[in-house]
């Protein structure tokens, strides 16, 4: 599934525009149907759990299951990013321009946008291990939030968060929130 696509990240670990496109030009349908191939490797990895000899096989269905995973988290923080800098006002975008300018990363819808995204990971990050350690009744690391929890999930959330940094004034308070 999407074996096309390669995340090309540069020295920061940043990805490349070209593969965030590539990823945000997926249509529903193709986006739909990846995250039912996710699920049903996930469901052959628990299924190969349990047979010593097909631990290999198991690995490589994980591994090519969390490949995917993060292409479609990287497609929707990629889209909802741009949904939130397009939809904020122009006084919290006057504000989130010149923060990233002070910060270095110059002054530009591309530099605002690539900021939204930085916090929007950020705050689904805690929100999905806030909500792994609830469902295990204890401390989740990333890494378990990341893998516990279903996909289609983590879609939502990610959905469900972009669409709170669109009320206005939440990305200006958030911002003195981290500054302060």
């Amino acid at each position: 599934m999407w074996s096309d696509v390669i995340l090309e990240r540069g020295p920061a670990g940043e990805i490349s525009e070209a593969a965030r496109a590539g990823l945000v030009a997926r249509g529903e349908a193709e986006v739909a149907a990846a995250v039912a191939w996710v699920e049903a490797h996930e469901d052959r990895v628990a299924s190969l759990a349990s047979d010593r000899d097909r631990d290999d096989e198991a690995r490589s269905s994980f591994r090519e299951a969390q490949r995917v995973r993060e292409l479609l988290r990287v497609r929707a923080y990629s889209i909802e990013a741009a949904r939130t800098w397009s939809g904020l006002g122009s006084t919290d975008r006057e504000a989130l321009l010149s923060r990233t300018e002070r910060a270095g990363l110059g002054r530009s819808g591309d530099a605002a946008t690539a900021a939204i995204g930085m916090i929007l990971n950020q705050l689904v990050v805690a929100r999905l291990v806030a909500l792994a350690s609830a469902t295990k009744n204890g401390e989740a690391t990333v890494g378990e939030a990341m893998i516990a929890l279903p996909v289609r999930f983590q879609l939502a959330v990610i959905a469900e968060t972009g669409g709170d940094l669109r009320v206005p004034g939440e990305v200006v308070r958030i911002l003195d929130g981290a500054a302060g």
